[in-house]
């Protein structure tokens, strides 16, 4: 069982929280973490937020590094066709080197509309980019000798990136994604698939299997998971989301303009925390039940078994958040030691 700590670092206005001061308790957050039995850190990315969304995790990332030993630093999503993708090759390597091979890269195409506008760039190439970025990103990881690109999209001429990465033969690359496409794609160029929404899964498997590879196990409609946007643990779960509520519905309603008629997305509209707990997209369990529900995802799937926490949603200060990981360290992790 791993145990995984994700960070969005949303900061809204209407919270009121100096952005030195939350970065600063995500950093101290973080390294107390790596001290206490977590196993890995996810860090996403978007653009162009009234709430300061994180735009750049590999930066976040590298100061992560330099905070921890243990923790799996996750960069989960970076949206590759934004990026030139030689130099996100350079920066994520660092990263890995900084880490002592620690790097887990997760990429994506986007969703939003204003991303790519504010980059100079059509959405209609999303998808080209992506595939092309991918590739010259494990190139740039890879080869040794400078080598040519020859794209629809890039056109390189004597790459050659140095230093490496720690990992070897490199670092995998994982594919996100919200779409049927994304999951076709992720099968033919990507390691490892981590969809938006598990009906997404038979797409990818089903592309897998067409292209003479093993998906493995396949999560399905049955299979034991836990709450898509938010888990919680606390004694007393009522008490925990009074505080919790008004942040994770700050976050979830951003999530929600954000993706607009997104099919597969977990996100809509909520006038008040309780009606997003009704919906049971979000729960607050407390130490037992978070222990059952590993426990179920654990016998179903060991290899991807995990329970993820969001102890900083929606600019919650960390002191709170530090309640929730409190309570996974002592009362829940020694059921799975």
């Amino acid at each position: 069982m791993k145990f995984e700590i994700a960070y969005d670092l949303r900061n809204p206005p209407h919270f009121g929280r100096p952005s030195d001061l939350h970065y600063g308790e995500f950093l101290d957050q973080v390294q107390w973490a790596d001290q206490n039995g977590f196993t890995s850190l996810t860090l996403a990315e978007h653009h162009f937020s009234d709430d300061g969304y994180m735009p750049n995790p590999v930066v976040v990332a590298a100061a992560a590094a330099a905070r921890t030993k243990r923790l799996r630093l996750g960069i989960s999503l970076v949206l590759l066709p934004l990026h030139h993708p030689v130099r996100l090759a350079e920066d994520t390597a660092m990263v890995d080197i900084f880490s002592g091979g620690r790097l887990d890269l997760t990429v994506g195409a986007g969703y939003r509309p204003v991303e790519y506008e504010g980059f100079g760039l059509s959405m209609k190439q999303r998808g080209g980019r992506m595939e092309e970025g991918v590739e010259i990103l494990k190139r740039c990881w890879t080869e040794e000798e400078p080598f040519d690109y020859d794209g629809r999209y890039w056109k390189l001429t004597s790459v050659c990136v140095k230093p490496k990465p720690v990992q070897q033969p490199r670092p995998k690359v994982r594919m996100g994604g919200a779409s049927p496409a994304s999951a076709r794609r992720a099968a033919r160029v990507a390691d490892e698939y981590e969809p938006i929404h598990p009906g997404l899964w038979r797409f990818w498997a089903e592309e897998m299997r067409a292209l003479g590879k093993d998906p493995g196990i396949v999560p399905g409609k049955d299979t034991p998971r836990q709450p898509a946007n938010l888990l919680w643990v606390a004694r007393d779960p009522e008490a925990a989301w009074a505080k919790v509520g008004p942040h994770a519905l700050a976050a979830n309603n951003s999530y929600a303009d954000f993706a607009g008629n997104l099919s597969f997305g977990p996100y809509q509209w909520a006038d008040t925390p309780d009606e997003l707990l009704a919906r049971g997209g979000h729960a607050v369990l407390t130490p037992e039940q978070a222990i059952e529900l590993g426990k179920a995802m654990e016998a179903h799937d060991p290899g991807r078994a995990k329970l993820k926490l969001n102890p900083m949603i929606g600019g919650l200060p960390a002191a709170i958040g530090q309640e929730c990981l409190e309570q996974v360290r002592d009362a829940v992790m020694p059921a799975f030691a």
